[in-house]
């Protein structure tokens, strides 16, 4: 005994066309979040988001006040960041460091305007000063509101 298969009508309204572009990069985000990685990849990105922290931190620093210890931490995390890299480049899961390129850029635009705060306490910050903290405070918040909605505050130390 065979069956026979009937295409059942499409619901009015219904397309069968292809997504549009960011419809499909929005469901392939989607589709990459829910997908597990691999263990390999996982530590990928955790050893991405720890090291990029630390070179953050120490970049911040002036050069001047740190100890040769800092700066061999330096190029070990810079190294763990190129090791993590080609990791994730290697599983196709660049995608995954996203969220700590992003706590990054908040951390830089952090930094820079806590030295203009500074200036601007000892009263020698300029007009092109004044705009520079203006747009690192601009930028924080950006990058803020990015990582809150990605539920990943935890990479500039606050609560998802």
């Amino acid at each position: 005994m065979t069956a026979n298969l009937v295409r059942a009508p499409l619901p009015s309204g219904f397309s069968t066309a292809p997504l549009p572009p960011k419809a499909a990069e929005a469901l392939a985000r989607l589709e990459r979040a829910f997908v597990p990685v691999p263990l390999s990849v996982a530590r990928a990105v955790t050893r991405y988001e720890v090291a990029t922290a630390r070179l953050d931190e120490l970049s911040a620093r002036s050069a001047s006040t740190m100890a040769p210890a800092e700066y061999t931490a330096l190029s070990d995390a810079q190294q763990t960041i190129d090791e993590a890299l080609y990791e994730l480049d290697k599983a196709g899961r660049l995608d995954l460091i996203v969220p700590a390129e992003t706590a990054s850029r908040y951390r830089h635009a952090a930094a820079r305007a806590a030295e203009l705060s500074t200036m601007a306490l000892q009263d020698r910050m300029t007009e092109l000063d004044a705009d520079d903290l203006a747009h690192a405070e601009d930028l924080m918040a950006a990058e803020k509101a990015t990582l809150t909605a990605a539920g990943r505050l935890d990479l500039i130390g606050g609560a998802s």
